[in-house]
């Protein structure tokens, strides 16, 4: 994600994704014209928050009218939704792939954690401005983005219990994931405040943290049998 020019000029209308330059005015194809204006609106909401953040200013750097941004992509809500939507999208891919990497339980949960704090630090601001909680205009998609995240983790899950051997039970296996997806947050934020503890540590910490509990779902009980027993 383009980060604001340090000397903090507003930038021109931008032609951020490659290719737009290669098109004559109007004649953008719709979908490579859609990619820029998302690409600019992460910008913007990174630079100035949501509520901050205008649509005439969007239009203005993509160098179209509000109608356009409108046609294309839809009101300032539905490019929010857009944008924190690529972004839950791309750290699901990072994590995911990391975990396919590994074959044993443990040094999965480690490859994905520290996929994870990869990402939330190569994107620290757009980290703070998209995908920290917030109460304001736009939690309702912060909160798809989670439960996406939530999704992700749990098909995981799933997987490594059913290679285990084990059963899956989706109600465990989802709360899992969520406690999974709630430390990972957590950490990531501290991890922010505190710019000395590296991705690396912070995937060595919730490993130790989490390891023995994930350790006990892919058992052939899982911690629900635990429970009633």
């Amino acid at each position: 994600m383009t980060k604001r020019n340090s000397g903090g000029a507003e930038p021109a209308a931008s032609q951020s994704t490659a290719g737009v330059g290669d098109y004559a005015h109007g004649r953008v194809p719709r979908a490579l014209r859609r990619q820029q204006i998302l690409e600019l609106a992460a910008e913007l909401f990174v630079e100035r928050g949501y509520g901050a953040a205008s649509m005439d200013e969007l239009g203005r750097r993509a160098g179209v009218t509000k109608p356009v941004i409108y046609a294309l992509v839809g009101n300032k809500e539905a490019v929010f939704a857009e944008v924190v939507a690529g972004e839950a999208r791309e750290l699901s891919q990072q994590v995911e792939a990391a975990v396919r990497a590994e074959d044993d339980a443990e040094r999965k949960l480690h490859a994905g954690a520290l996929a994870f704090f990869r990402f939330a630090e190569s994107r620290r601001e757009a980290w703070a401005a998209l995908l920290t909680p917030d109460t304001g205009p736009g939690n309702a998609e912060l909160q798809a983005a989670r439960r996406f995240h939530t999704t992700a983790v749990a098909r995981l899950l799933s997987e490594g219990v059913e290679l285990a051997g084990g059963e899956v039970d989706p109600l465990m296996t989802e709360a899992c994931a969520r406690a999974i997806n709630g430390a990972f947050e957590a950490l990531a934020d501290y991890g922010r405040d505190h710019p000395s503890l590296q991705p690396e540590v912070l995937a060595a910490l919730a490993t130790q943290l989490l390891a023995p509990g994930l350790r006990d779902l892919s058992g052939l009980d899982g911690p629900r049998a635990a429970v009633d027993r």
